[in-house]
C-alpha cells in the first residue's frame, strides 16, 4: 500500500514533507522517549570493572603502595545507601584490578591487627601463625568527598528517596566526587582529581524503584545513578593512575651471606651472569634549613665492585671483585667492566 498514491510530483513532495513532519513530531513526543531502554540494554551486565581501560605500569616501574580512606558524603543524599564506604570500596576494587598499585587495607585494619594478636594466644596452635612485623606501609593515601549524588526530573530534584517517581519530561542523574592524593611521609597534598558522572533518561522509564537495589551490585549499575557512579569511578581511576608519582626499580643489595651477596632482581629485571656493578653507600639527604624540604640526595661513596655469578627468577647472586663494607640497601650502578680505580678501591 502506498502512503502517497498520487502520481503528481508536487503531491509526492508534499507527502515527503508530511512524512518528515510526522516523524519529527513522533520523536518529540515526551511519552515515547527511548533513551532509557537503550541505556538499560547497554548496561545489562555489571558496569564494573574499568581497570582494563587504564594504562599499564611502564617497564621498570614499581607499583606504589596506597590506602583508601572512607569517603565523606557531603551531598544531599540521605537514602538507604551508605555512600561514603560504598563508593570507597568501589574505587578500591578498581585500583586492585588495575594492577597499577599495591592497595593496603585501612578501613578494617583493626580487624586484621586483632587477628594477629589473637594468634599469639596459647589456645591457638603454633603451626600456621603469621609473622609479626610484616604489615606493609602505605606511601600515599586517597581521600574522597562525595559532592553530588542526585537525580532531577522535569525541574524537580529527587534525592534520598527509596522510590523515584519520574514525570514526563525525562530526568538526569549526577554523581560528583573529589579525590585527594596525600603523601603520607610529608602530609602534603600531591594533587586532586575531579570526578563527575552523568546519566540522562526519558519518561519511558516510568518508575524507578531503588528499594531493593544493593549499592554496587549488578542491578545498581543498571539504574541511572549506577551509570553516573560508574562514570565517576572510571574518571577517578584514570586520574589516580596519571597523578600518583611513579617509582622505578633500581638494583640494590638485598642480603649478604658468607658465600654470596644477594641482589634484589633476577631474570625478571634483566640481570645476567658476568655483569659488573659498582656499589655505593647510602646517599646523603640534603634538606632546606628553613622549610625542611628535601632538596636532593647526594650519591654515597663507592664501597666496591660486584660481579653477578648466579641468576634466579627474582634474585641474583654476586661475588666481590673489590671493596668491603657492603650492606643491605646499598645501591648498584651497572658498569661495563671494573676500572683500575674500582679494583684498587680508590
Amino acid at each position: 500500500m502506498s502512503l502517497c498514491p498520487s502520481p503528481s510530483g508536487v503531491q509526492d513532495r508534499r507527502c515527503g514533507l508530511h512524512l518528515r513532519g510526522a516523524l519529527a513530531s513522533l520523536l518529540s513526543m515526551k511519552r515515547l522517549v527511548l533513551i532509557v531502554p537503550l541505556l538499560l540494554s547497554l548496561t545489562a551486565g555489571c558496569m564494573m570493572p574499568f581497570a582494563s581501560g587504564v594504562r599499564p605500569l611502564p617497564p621498570g616501574a614499581i607499583a606504589p603502595r596506597i590506602a583508601v580512606a572512607s569517603f565523606d558524603n557531603r551531598s544531599s543524599f540521605k537514602g538507604q545507601w551508605k555512600l561514603g564506604p560504598g563508593i570507597a570500596d568501589l574505587l578500591v576494587s578498581e585500583l586492585v584490578a588495575s594492577k597499577n598499585f599495591v592497595v593496603l587495607e585501612r578501613g578494617d585494619l583493626d580487624t586484621v591487627v586483632d587477628e594477629i594478636v589473637r594468634q599469639k594466644h596459647k589456645l591457638f596452635r603454633k603451626e600456621g601463625k603469621v609473622s609479626e612485623g610484616r604489615l606493609e606501609n602505605a606511601r600515599y593515601l586517597i581521600r574522597g568527598v562525595i559532592t553530588d549524588f542526585s537525580q532531577t526530573s522535569g525541574g524537580a530534584l529527587w534525592m534520598g528517596l527509596r522510590h523515584l517517581f519520574i514525570g514526563g519530561d525525562g530526568y538526569t542523574a549526577r554523581v560528583g566526587i573529589t579525590l585527594t592524593i596525600v603523601d603520607i611521609e610529608s602530609g602534603k597534598i600531591i594533587d586532586s582529581v575531579q570526578c563527575a558522572g552523568k546519566a540522562r533518561a526519558g519518561s519511558a522509564y516510568g518508575k524507578a524503584s531503588y528499594k531493593d537495589v544493593q549499592f554496587g551490585g549488578n542491578r545498581f549499575f543498571k539504574t541511572p545513578l549506577g551509570v553516573a557512579t560508574a562514570e565517576a569511578i572510571r574518571t577517578g581511576l584514570k586520574g589516580i593512575v596519571q597523578k600518583v608519582p611513579q617509582q622505578f626499580w633500581s638494583p640494590m643489595i638485598a642480603d649478604i651471606n658468607p658465600n654470596q651477596i644477594i641482589l634484589n632482581g633476577g631474570k625478571d629485571r634483566g640481570l645476567a651472569t658476568h655483569q659488573f656493578y659498582r656499589v655505593r653507600a647510602k646517599g646523603t639527604r640534603v634538606t632546606d634549613p628553613v622549610t625542611g624540604d628535601l632538596l636532593e640526595v647526594l650519591p654515597g661513596k663507592v664501597v666496591g665492585v660486584l660481579r653477578v655469578v648466579e641468576v634466579r627468577d627474582r634474585v641474583a647472586g654476586a661475588e666481590v671483585i673489590s671493596g668491603h663494607g657492603f650492606a643491605r640497601g646499598q645501591v648498584l650502578e651497572r658498569i661495563t667492566r671494573p676500572t683500575i680505580a674500582d679494583v684498587n678501591g680508590s
